[in-house]
């Protein structure tokens, strides 16, 4: 079935990010225009993707007032037993893709899991889509993507999800197979 068969399919929903990347992302792997609100949502301080995305959703239906979906996104280094996690934000701001790159390297472990959680919701019911990406993490190569993706290397790829284009990368990505995973649900 085509991206835009089963978009077809998904219930209307509004994205809740102010990140026009993952909007990009979203409305590649859908293969139609979403409708996006940039809603800054408070979130928990947790290591629990679970807890994080369902308290994000939770406000952006209230605030919102209509079918919503949310998305927790986090970078797991093996070498900090998957520290920094949901709170990669805040490492990101504080030493860029390549401080946590060269964090995994001087630790002696660069294996790292890239995770998605996307939960939309009615309000009344939530449906739960996830998707993980195994790599490694290299010193930044390329300049597409955002975030970490210049430092973040997908297992068998040999190019970072930053040196990708964009249809391998989210044919690859975590936020891929999390969007695919919630349309198989939905």
């Amino acid at each position: 079935m085509s991206g835009e068969g089963r978009a077809a399919a998904l219930p209307p929903f509004t994205l809740v990010t102010g990140n026009s990347d993952k909007r990009a992302e979203a409305e590649r792997i859908l293969g139609r225009a979403v409708d996006c609100a940039a809603i800054d949502l408070p979130e928990p301080q947790s290591l629990d993707f679970f807890e994080v995305v369902r308290a994000k959703a939770a406000e952006a239906f209230r605030r919102v007032g209509r079918p919503v979906v949310v998305e927790e996104a986090g970078l797991e280094l093996a070498a900090l037993n998957g520290f920094p996690g949901p709170l990669v934000k805040w490492m990101l701001e504080a030493v860029g893709a390549g401080g946590i790159a060269r964090t995994a390297l001087a630790l002696g472990e660069p294996r790292a899991t890239a995770r998605c959680l996307l939960l939309w919701t009615d309000g009344a019911r939530e449906v739960v889509g996830e998707g993980t990406t195994v790599g490694t993490l290299v010193e930044p190569r390329g300049t597409s993507g955002f975030g970490w993706d210049p430092a973040f290397l997908p297992e068998g790829e040999e190019r970072t999800y930053g040196e990708l284009p964009s249809a391998d990368k989210d044919r690859l990505s975590h936020r891929g197979r999390a969007w695919r995973d919630l349309l198989a649900k939905l």
